[in-house]
């Protein structure tokens, strides 16, 4: 497998995070559209084989990538103190400070552009009458967030690449996350090359996560972590079910160090029944694994 990174250019403002799962879900949507069901069904058992098609990261701001969730240095003075909690504010690295983490190096992140993010008033629609009403109560508050670029970072097997960059392109055409269907998620792609990896030691002993996952069963579970509960929705005509909403699903974040060595290619796995009207539906939950050298493994 190879090392890409797709960057989008954000043209409107985005109403969803940018997760590995839900990416996932708008690709294999994108192949069902363009090329059936058939081939969609190929294209998800083949991550239960020696050689799945496709690994994706979140999406991250820019040229910018995840601070690793690891325990703070002892302190030794206050200048120290004063640096390391400034420090904690700062959640993204630059990719040189990425680079130093790596490699096993302390590393005080300077603050980075943040994200621009909003709340706006929605008023609900009256299934009935088909249209608002002046009442306070069906007033609801609305996030929104915007980013100028996104890069998705992905390793993509062999001879699976024009059929990845169709997707990705087919994504940046239709659009991303709720509400794409009244103007929001619209996107332009203006990357999608190569890329020549992270800079990881020779004696690495453990892996950070580009993505939110799910462990399997015999993956590692040492390490330093954070949580967070996806409570997810099926997308496009699945999206008016009788009950359009998955069961919550505990994950690890992005960001998210366990030891392992060798570090494998991908850690975690696809989870399956989080639908009960659609038993067919899965679930992306594989960590895309970046080689760090830590301490104490």
């Amino acid at each position: 497998m190879k090392w890409y990174r797709i960057k989008f250019k954000a043209k409107s403002w985005l109403s969803s995070e940018w997760q590995a799962d839900t990416i996932w879900g708008h690709l294999c949507w994108g192949l069902k559209y363009l090329h059936g069901e058939h081939e969609l069904t190929d294209f998800i058992a083949a991550y239960d084989s020696s050689q799945p098609p496709l690994f994706i990261s979140n999406g991250f701001p820019g040229d910018l990538l995840p601070r690793p969730v690891l325990p703070s240095p002892a302190l030794v003075s206050e200048k120290q103190f004063d640096r390391q909690k400034q420090a904690k504010k700062n959640l993204l690295l630059s990719p040189e400070e990425f680079n130093h983490v790596l490699r096993g190096e302390m590393v005080y992140p300077l603050p980075k552009p943040k994200a621009r993010h909003r709340v706006t008033l929605k008023n609900q629609i009256n299934r009935i009458t088909n249209t608002t009403t002046a009442e306070e109560q069906s007033l609801y508050p609305f996030e929104e967030h915007y980013f100028n670029t996104i890069s998705i970072y992905a390793r993509i097997a062999n001879g699976f690449e024009d059929r990845a960059r169709e997707l990705f392109q087919y994504l940046s055409k239709t659009g991303y996350g709720k509400r794409k269907s009244v103007g929001y998620g619209w996107l332009e792609m203006i990357q999608f090359e190569p890329f020549a990896g992270f800079v990881s030691p020779h004696d690495a002993n453990a892996f950070i996560s580009l993505s939110n996952f799910v462990p399997a069963k015999h993956d590692p579970a040492k390490g330093y972590w954070e949580t967070l509960v996806k409570y997810g929705k099926l997308g496009e005509e699945y999206a008016s079910s009788t009950n359009p909403f998955k069961k919550p699903l505990l994950m690890f974040t992005a960001g998210s160090v366990f030891y392992d060595s060798p570090v494998r290619d991908y850690y975690g796995r696809l989870i399956a029944g989080l639908s009960s009207e659609h038993p067919q539906v899965v679930q992306y939950g594989f960590a895309l694994p970046v080689s760090i050298r830590l301490s104490g493994g």
